[in-house]
């Protein structure tokens, strides 16, 4: 079984919350309720202090949140570069929240590894996909991020309303100091928010599919790659596709994760629990027994993702040679 040494990754999830309304977010397809949850520095420090000294790299991207939203945000990330100085630390956020010194004081913080601002555009289109949210608000946070010595990323979602400003976004980003600009497709379009035609694109899902079709076995993240996903509301998972499969009930091929969250929910809180008895006991041992033959695991987990992520980019620049 899995034990706390045997991780080499973290993803977590610092917040459920969100201040922005994205059409196609997993937040607009909740079945069940997940409410507003964040990980505060001290339920942090709950994890044992051993396995983050140990972790090649930590994620902060959620399923349903923005970390910015979570006000520890900060402490958290310069807590775990104090364990560890050699982590490689990544998120994504949509940076419209918190303020300056708030963005600074993370910027600190950070160490190595990117920060991914999404900003889908410039100034008169940005908020038409992330709605809610203000481009220049963004643009302040992210320039005092990086002024503080955090290295950003900015990560640019194509559509036909939006596609025309992807060399400009791409130079406004290289001045502002971003490591690098992006420009991806989205994971779905519809007749708002219309594919682009001036890029070839294909949706991840159909992606996924063509790439995955000859896999007859998944490689389950936690034995394959030693890493585990935490969600805010304190839930430790193999990976981040049994959380969102809980509350979203998306695909009724990876059906057989809900009833062993339900069943084992109490027992699989860090919050409440060790992570050790968290990682050892019947809802990880279960999930290692089905995952392997799950069609759903074989499209996700068989080894497709790198070549899947590398056929959503239509445009990218690096202007930095390290972060």
């Amino acid at each position: 079984m899995l034990s706390p040494e045997d991780i080499k990754g973290l993803h977590i999830e610092p917040s459920s919350r969100c201040n922005a309304r994205c059409p196609f977010c997993s937040r607009m397809q909740k079945v069940r309720v997940y409410g507003r949850h964040l990980i505060t520095l001290d339920e942090f420090r709950r994890l044992p202090a051993s396995m983050l000294r140990r972790l090649k790299w930590i994620n902060y991207g959620g399923n349903f949140g923005d970390l910015c939203t979570n006000p520890d945000f900060p402490s958290i990330v310069a807590h775990m570069h104090a364990l560890n100085a050699e982590v490689v630390m990544g998120g994504d956020t949509n940076g419209a929240v918190q303020s300056e010194d708030w963005w600074a004081s993370l910027g600190r913080a950070w160490g190595r590894g990117l920060m991914g601002f999404c900003i889908d555009g410039l100034a008169d289109t940005h908020a038409r996909h992330r709605v809610g949210t203000d481009f220049r608000t963004i643009l302040r946070n992210a320039a005092a991020f990086i002024a503080a010595g955090g290295a950003a990323f900015w990560k640019f979602i194509v559509f036909r309303h939006n596609q025309d400003q992807v060399e400009a976004a791409c130079r406004m980003a290289r001045e502002i100091g971003f490591f690098g600009f992006s420009a991806v497709v989205s994971r779905d379009y519809d007749d708002r928010l219309e594919a682009p035609d001036a890029f070839n694109v294909a949706v991840k899902r159909d992606l996924f599919a063509a790439l995955s079709a000859d896999q007859t076995t998944a490689r389950c993240k936690p034995l394959h790659k030693g890493s585990i996903f935490i969600a805010a509301d304190g839930t430790v998972h193999p990976c981040c596709q049994a959380h969102i499969m809980y509350i979203t009930e998306h695909n009724r091929r990876f059906g057989f994760i809900v009833p062993l969250v339900e069943k084992h929910l109490a027992a699989i809180n860090f919050k409440t629990r060790p992570l050790a008895d968290i990682l050892q006991g019947d809802y990880f041992r279960s999930v290692f027994e089905q995952a392997p033959p799950c069609e759903y695991c074989r499209i996700k987990c068989g080894g497709a993702l790198p070549a899947v992520r590398r056929e959503l980019i239509v445009h990218r620049e690096i202007f930095k040679t390290s972060a």
